[in-house]
């Protein structure tokens, strides 16, 4: 129903490597039809300390494996000319096609060759456009180019050095650029002024035109319209699950009154500033409650409950370890974060109500999904705990703030538990259309992992690389630096190389490994897109401690805010029209509209509730196909093995 927690800031070091296993096509599949299409990628680079503009063509060849195969190759005629950030952009440019047209095997298939150097991900819409038109046949136009990124939901992200691509646009003899939507107006670093880009491409003869979506741009390129379903009005959550949520909010409030009366029992030392900052946000959490109820916003309101909850305890948590230390000394402190038998047991617990638990229904399978995504993250919690614990610095005052930061990460695994069953006790409320045999759960499993580590690639090249160069580190420090600062990106960074591996552990190799690997994958898959949003289209402005203060593209993220809750609307109504109880998309989206009213936080958050949306009624979509796999070319692939990790 809802999506895991949001996280606290904490600190963790760099975790091991791990590869989802790939899984054979049949061997006597017959490969898919291959075709060919050339796009023009835009790019700047300077000469002399003067920027320029590029216009290269790109030829992609699409299709020509066996069916279910993902095989994305670029060609180079230079060592090393495609830049590891270029080469994730198309790699999610395909993936990204694929999932705009139903998983289409095809679209997972693409060879790009490239000329000369290039790099970042700004042809990442452009590449989109190349893979639709070849699987779909559609002629392009020649003389239209574009720039921006693609988003998981079809969206086409900000991008930089518009005006000089433009300038390349024009030398190359196009007519027609594309621009995103946000991007209107640009700092000319040359003039130290703000560039209309509209008039800019006039006086060189081309015709700018900001687009939002992908269906707008590929209508510019081919004059043909890119099937979309339409954003019909959605029907509200039956009272009968509304009630069964509202039944579920007084555990949550009672647990949030009992970690403040807990937290205000203890003296003045035992209640630092910096734990007051979350009892304070918890406080925040709670008053919203009732307003909401009021409203009927039930959702949002058990999720508000959920976060005052999570919030007055760590305060709590943070509070009991500052008491023990003063009271006690060092000794009593270590005892509290190496004695945490209670914390095995409660994810032991939880285990084995998620392994014995059997959806029968996809609104049973939606809800538990839920619940794998919040074991995940528990467990990631708990895992950042163990890496603290074993590296304990010998300096006192640097040891001590890691220490609460134990505290935080095991506070946050014991509540995503607690939270992980109650998603289960809700399921059993939850009815509707039976789950067919043979469901591709492994295929999507695969696709969304393959786009998860497009993604991370992005976002090492994005800012691991910063970190490097401003700290003088190397790559693999780096990213355990940026662990340490980024708890997003921590629990991408965890979740991929640790936390994927164990599932086996906690599932065994069931139906339900494959649910909660296919649950897994897509929570990694929204979390990795909006760190590439975050680092690279809405241009956060982060403090001292990582914490988001402001955007550069603020303007921006309202507009994609929009643009991103209209494509979920359209997904759900497509679930719908399928045949699916679209509660649990209903009530994530629900929670997003909420978090577009609130603080800047809130609303970059609401981005990725809106991601989650789409993507979760694209996969229950396309589950309903079942047996029908094998008909629409995608062999059904046999229960993979465990993943390994290095």
């Amino acid at each position: 129903m809802l999506r895991d927690m949001r996280t606290l800031k904490c600190l963790a070091l760099a975790a091991t490597l791990l590869l989802i296993p790939q899984i054979s096509a049949a061997e006597n599949a017959q490969p898919t039809p291959a075709t060919k299409v050339t796009v023009y990628p835009l790019a700047y680079a300077t000469r002399g300390g003067e920027p320029f503009g590029i216009c290269h063509p790109v030829p992609i060849t699409i299709g020509g494996a066996a069916p279910g195969e993902i095989r994305i190759g670029i060609f180079e005629n230079q060592l090393a000319g495609a830049s590891a950030m270029w080469r994730a952009a198309a790699w999610q440019a395909s993936l990204t096609a694929a999932q705009l047209l139903d998983f289409d095997p095809r679209a997972m298939q693409a060879t790009f060759t490239v000329q000369g150097r290039i790099d970042g991900p700004s042809a990442g819409a452009l590449l989109t456009i190349g893979v639709l038109s070849g699987v779909r046949g559609d002629q392009l136009r020649d003389d239209v180019t574009m720039t921006g990124t693609i988003n998981p939901d079809g969206m086409i992200g900000p991008v930089g050095g518009i005006p000089f691509k433009i300038e390349g646009a024009a030398k190359a003899g196009k007519k027609t650029v594309l621009i995103p939507v946000h991007d209107r107006f640009e700092f000319d670093p040359r003039t130290k002024k703000p560039v209309d880009l509209i008039a800019h491409g006039e006086q060189l003869g081309v015709k700018v035109i900001p687009v939002n979506d992908i269906w707008s741009a590929y209508l510019h390129f081919t004059d043909k319209e890119l099937p979309r379903g339409e954003a019909g009005n959605l029907p509200p959550v039956s009272p009968k699950m509304s009630q069964h949520v509202l039944n579920r909010i007084p555990k949550w409030v009672k647990l949030y009154k009992s970690a403040r009366e807990k937290f205000t029992s203890w003296p003045e030392y035992g209640r630092p500033q910096y734990a007051q900052k979350y009892m304070i946000q918890a406080d925040e959490s709670y008053k919203k409650i009732d307003r909401l109820l009021t409203e009927g916003q039930f959702a949002p309101a058990y999720w508000d409950a959920v976060w005052a909850a999570a919030l007055s305890w760590v305060a709590h948590e943070v509070g009991r370890y500052t008491y023990t230390a003063q009271v006690s000394g060092s000794e009593a402190v270590f005892g509290l974060v190496f004695k945490d038998e209670w914390l095995e047991k409660e994810v032991a617990s939880t285990s084995a109500a998620m392994r014995f638990y059997r959806p029968q229904t996809f609104s049973q399978l939606s809800i538990y999904m839920e619940a794998c995504n919040a074991f995940f993250v528990g467990l990631s919690y708990r895992h950042l705990a163990d890496v603290l614990r074993k590296n304990l610095p010998k300096d006192p005052e640097t040891a001590a703030i890691w220490i609460v930061a134990i505290a935080e990460q095991h506070t946050m695994c014991w509540l995503n538990m607690k939270l992980a069953r109650d998603y289960l006790e809700l399921a059993d409320k939850y009815q509707g259309a039976p789950i067919p045999k043979g469901a591709p759960f492994n295929e999507l499993a695969r696709f969304f992992m393959r786009s998860t580590e497009a993604s991370m690639s992005m976002v090492n090249e994005l800012e691991v690389a910063k970190v490097a160069k401003r700290f003088n580190l190397t790559n693999d420090v780096a990213v355990a630096e940026l662990t340490l600062r980024d708890i997003q990106y921590a629990m991408a960074h965890i979740g991929t190389k640790q936390i994927i591996p164990s599932l086996p552990k906690y599932f065994g190799d069931g139906e339900q490994l494959q649910y909660a690997t296919l649950a897994a994958t897509i929570g990694l898959h929204t979390r990795a897109a909006m760190l590439v949003a975050k680092y690279y289209s809405l241009g956060v402005e982060l403090d001292e401690n990582y914490e988001l203060v402001g955007l550069k593209r603020e303007r921006a993220l309202e507009e994609w805010l929009d643009d991103s809750k209209d494509q979920a609307r359209r997904a759900i109504t497509e679930l719908g029209q399928a045949g699916i109880d679209p509660t649990t998309c209903l009530q994530i989206y629900a929670i997003a509209r909420i978090y577009e009213g609130r603080d800047i936080s809130d609303r970059v958050e609401a981005l990725e509730y809106y991601f989650t949306t789409n993507v979760l009624a694209q996969v229950l979509r396309r589950l309903t196909q079942g047996s029908q796999v094998q008909a629409a070319g995608l062999p059904a692939a046999a229960p993979s093995p465990p993943p390994s990790s290095e």
